[in-house]
């Protein structure tokens, strides 16, 4: 899988920002995928969308949007459809900052099918409802959304809020400047919230092994857990819960909240 940061250094002098355009150009592509199949799109301007269907399939329908024919035909979309399918958006050597232009994905998985799933967009949102296997969520500016995801998650973002439901899996969480919101009501392994700059705040619905850090922000922990809350020189911290998987939660400059 691609990391967002290498990602962001091959795209870095072509991005310019999603473009509302009035030239677009759709296609749909269809392929039939077994267990452990890869799902991977990256794209530069432009949201991914990923959504359950009752198939045994994955659709992808991607949107070219530019202000022009002529810009039109400096970007194109990449995919492998080999194994799963991989779409990569790709941008002629011709393509300047002065161009705009975006590529968004629709992409619908079957719902009972273990995938790796790989989503990543520089300047966009990503989003992802259902779905099992692996999965790793990356933006650079954007959000990310994801919901009832069966398996292994972990997300990462440079500037946007990223939300978490009702994803066991859940593993890694990193953010450099924005808010994390999750709602956990169960864990299958231990998990990791990280922010440098931005709050977190964490919806608990069960016992789990908590320890909490912030060096600039404030701590705050709702009356159920019983937590106690120490404050130094270098910030404030808490632990509480025994429960048999290890929630560790922190931020440099942003305030943590645990609620129930």
């Amino acid at each position: 899988m691609k990391s967002v940061l290498t990602f962001l250094s091959v795209c870095l002098l072509l991005v310019t920002g999603v473009f509302a355009g009035d030239v677009s150009e759709v296609e749909n592509i269809t392929v039939g995928v077994s267990s452990g199949d890869p799902v991977e799109i990256f794209t530069i301007n432009g949201s991914i969308t990923v959504e359950e269907w009752d198939s045994d399939q994955v659709e992808v329908i991607y949107t070219i949007t530019c202000s022009s024919e002529e810009e039109m035909n400096f970007v194109t979309v990449e995919c492998n459809t080999s194994s799963g399918i991989i779409c990569e958006v790709d941008y002629d050597n011709d393509w300047n900052r002065s161009h705009s232009g975006g590529v968004d994905f629709e992409v619908k998985i079957p719902s009972g099918i273990d995938l790796t799933i790989d989503l990543a967009s520089v300047n966009g949102h990503v989003s992802i409802n259902g779905g099992k296997g692996e999965a790793l969520l990356e933006v650079v500016n954007g959000n990310i959304d994801a919901e009832n995801f069966s398996g292994e998650l972990v997300v990462n973002a440079v500037n946007g809020n990223i939300n978490i439901s009702e994803s066991p899996g859940l593993r890694v969480v990193e953010l450099v400047n924005g808010n994390i919101e999750c709602v956990i009501n169960a864990l299958e392994d231990d998990l990791e919230l990280e922010a440098v700059s931005g709050n977190i705040t964490l919806d608990l619905g069960f016992n789990a092994e908590v320890s909490i850090e912030t060096i600039s922000g404030e701590i705050t922990i709702a009356d159920i857990f019983n937590a106690f809350i120490t404050k130094n020189i270098v910030g404030c911290s808490s632990e509480f819960g025994d429960g048999e998987f290890s929630i560790d939660i922190c931020t440099v400059s942003g305030d943590i909240s645990i609620i129930d």
